[in-house]
């Protein structure tokens, strides 16, 4: 794979976990989408951990299957491969990514590096 290549994946991937995510989004934040935390919420109104850590736990689950994956070279869930797994990190990676912006600036959120800059760099 060279450089183009591995660019381009990047770009695929990317738009793969952003497509999934507008589709999990709506089905945990509900039709109107005004909670798009509210899955990752629960855990901290539940009292069990903060939100962060939530979504940190749910990283560390997907990087657990990763590692089987690399240790053994299969996964015995047949409908869950390992790029689903690369897939969900990328995309609880923005979420925490999100919420901390959020939190940080309750009103904006900022927007630094768009793919297509990071592509024409």
């Amino acid at each position: 794979m060279n450089r183009e290549e591995l660019l381009k994946l990047h770009e695929e991937l990317c738009k793969e976990a952003l497509n999934l995510m507008k589709r999990k989004n709506h089905d945990y934040a509900g039709n109107e989408g005004v909670q798009p935390f509210a899955n990752f919420e629960r855990c901290e109104a539940m009292g069990i951990c903060a939100t962060e850590q939530g979504m940190l736990v749910r990283i560390v689950d997907k990087l657990s299957r990763l590692s089987t994956f690399v240790s053994c070279g299969k996964l015995q869930v047949e409908n869950e491969s390992y790029k689903d797994a690369i897939v969900d990190i990328i995309n609880y990676c923005v979420l925490l990514y999100g919420f901390t912006q959020q939190k940080e600036s309750p009103n904006t959120v900022e927007y630094t590096v768009s793919s297509s800059q990071y592509l024409a760099e």
